[in-house]
């Protein structure tokens, strides 16, 4: 489904160079969970943006069903990213002025995914918080109200950007459960953390370190 080929990244600050991603090549198949762990700074966030096609890389290939994402038209990347890819953040990014149902409602480019919007929320445990804005949340109640919003198209590719790295203990196995489930129904799972627990839901892992593959 997906296929990265050799892909590095470069940065420059003043006169130096960072090596970000070096050489990197792997595949993902329909229905992995794949798992990419490595220290801060390992390249890991890079790594999943190339994939969504947010960051350009300076050399290699991301292929999506055979297709190079980045020598194709701009078209064609904005529908990959809204039809076939659903990104999770660390930082949920969920837009403040709008309630729980409205962020959600942002991800919707079919107008009959809105019917799926409320099975979702009672399954989170959101249905009660539809019309709450993000303030009035707590910190797993805006990671579950990013991942329904992620999954709501039913894409392909879910990219999970250190989903739990502000959840507490118990909100982190409800949102790592709703994860798996989406995988168990036939989803694919890119995840990436610093926490090498994250990678015990994954049937795939991957460690970097450095911007390499190192396992």
């Amino acid at each position: 489904m997906v296929e990265i080929k050799s892909i590095s990244k470069r940065y420059i600050k003043g006169s130096v160079e960072f090596t970000v991603l070096d050489n990197v090549s792997f595949k993902i198949e329909k229905g992995d969970y794949l798992a990419v762990t490595g220290v801060s700074g390992a390249g890991k966030s890079t790594l999943l943006n190339a994939i969504g096609g947010l960051i350009h890389p300076d050399s290699g290939e991301v292929f999506y069903n055979g297709r190079d994402i980045y020598k194709q038209k701009i078209k064609f990347i904005d529908e990959y990213r809204k039809k076939h890819v659903g990104f999770m953040f660390q930082q949920f990014h969920l837009m403040p002025y709008l309630t729980v149902l409205d962020n959600i409602k942002l991800a919707c480019y079919q107008k009959q995914l809105l019917d799926s919007i409320q099975n979702y929320l009672e399954k989170c445990s959101l249905a009660s918080l539809k019309n709450k804005f993000p303030s009035e949340l707590s910190v797993g109640e805006k990671q579950r109200t990013a991942f329904i919003r992620a999954i709501i198209s039913n894409p392909d590719l879910l990219l999970a950007d250190e989903p739990t790295g502000n959840l507490d203990p118990s909100n982190r196995t409800i949102l790592m459960s709703l994860i798996e489930d989406y995988q168990k129904n036939g989803g694919t799972v890119l995840l990436v953390s610093h926490d090498p627990l994250a990678a015990k839901y994954a049937n795939k892992r991957i460690i970097l370190e450095k911007g390499r593959i190192v396992y």
